[in-house]
C-alpha cells in the first residue's frame, strides 16, 4: 500500500518522505515505529503524514500477535502525533 502511495503522491508532484526500519533511498529515514527521533523534523511543516506502521496481521491470530499489532499501531500513531504536536511550523487544520 505504501509503494502505491508514494507513487501517486510523486506523480502529482509532492515531495514524500518515507519512515521506515531498513532505509535504502535517499527519501527514506530510519524510524523504528515507536521513539520520537530526528525523522521528526521531516514532519516539521509536512501538509500530510500517513502513518501506515504496524505489525504485519499475516500471522496467526494468537493472544501476543494480536497484543503486538494493536501496541504496533497506537505506539506509532502516539508518536508521529507527538512529532506533530512539537513541530515549530505546525499545519494549520481544516480543509484547503
Amino acid at each position: 500500500m505504501g509503494g502505491v502511495l508514494e507513487r501517486a503522491l510523486t506523480a502529482a508532484g509532492h515531495e514524500v518522505v518515507i519512515l521506515t526500519r531498513r532505509p535504502t533511498r535517499e527519501c527514506e529515514l530510519a524510524w523504528d515505529g515507536r521513539t520520537l527521533g530526528p525523522w521528526a523534523e521531516a514532519i516539521d511543516g509536512a501538509d500530510a503524514v500517513v502513518n501506515l506502521a504496524g505489525r504485519s496481521v499475516s500471522c496467526r491470530y494468537t493472544p501476543a500477535n494480536l497484543r503486538e499489532m494493536m501496541a504496533s499501531r497506537v505506539d506509532s500513531a502516539r508518536v508521529v502525533g507527538q512529532a506533530i504536536a512539537g513541530a515549530a511550523r505546525p499545519r494549520r487544520s481544516g480543509c484547503r
